[in-house]
Parts: C-alpha cells; structure tokens; sequence
C-alpha cells in the first residue's frame, strides 16, 4: 500500500486527472456534465415504486409521459446564475436528463402517481391484481 500526502489545495486547483476528464466532458456537452439522476426501484405485492434522486428541483420541472407501455421522465435542472459566480468546485451534475423505462403488462397504467418532496421524485407503479381462475375439470 501507498501512503499519499493530502493537499487540500487540489480540491481548489484545478489540474488533476479528473479535472481533464470533466472538462473534456463539459466541453461536449455545452458547460453541463451528461446528468443522469440515479434511480432506485422497490417491487412491493401491489406495487413498484421508482424514486429518482433530483435534489433543487420544483415538482414543475418534471415531464412525465407513458406511451407504448414506455413511462419517460424528463427535466432540467439549473444552476443559478448569482451561483454560477460563486462556484469555487462542483460535484453534483446539472443539465437536462431523460430516463425511460418499459412497463410489464402486470403494471395498472391508469394508476400511476407521482409526488415530489425531499429531492426525491417518486413515482407509484400500481400492480394489476391477478383474477385466479379456478375450475374443475370432469373426466368423462
């Protein structure tokens, strides 16, 4: 193992390899890092559950769409302009996003919710109950 002398300069200078690499990146992508929010996806007995973690947004920033069993969310998220010409180091991405995914046929397309708090969109994914169908045959 290296041992290896912490400067706290660099994480206010620029000039590390990932500084070159996010720059690269920035420069592609007109000033925003590719933001792709993470997702975290919880299957219940009557539901699925998606929360997309979007900190600093307004529930009006969102587009959600279903179409062709494909739920497509979508936004921006901005960083302010008088924040713009304070930012000594940035972590966290901004930029417009998109994330799709394909329901299953089990999903209930007319229940779908959507709610906005805390930084975490969450989205509700009603399962369709399932009809057992019970007979009982005669042998003839």
């Amino acid at each position: 193992m290296t041992l290896v002398r912490y400067n706290p300069l660099n994480d206010f200078v620029p000039g590390t390899f990932g500084d070159l690499i996010e720059s690269v990146l920035r420069d592609k992508t007109n000033g925003n890092v590719n933001f792709k929010p993470a997702v975290d996806i919880f299957k219940g007995e009557k539901e699925i559950e998606l929360q997309l973690f979007v900190p600093g947004m307004k529930k009006e920033d969102f587009n959600i769409n279903l179409e062709n069993n494909v739920l497509e969310i979508s936004g921006e998220r901005i960083l302010k302009d008088e924040l713009k010409e304070k930012l000594q180091k940035q972590e966290s991405n901004y930029g417009k996003f998109r994330r799709a995914f394909t329901l299953s046929e089990d999903i209930n397309q007319e229940k779908i919710s959507a709610n906005y708090a805390d930084g975490i969109l969450t989205i509700k994914l009603p399962l369709t109950e399932k009809k057992e169908t019970k007979s009982v045959i005669k042998v003839s």
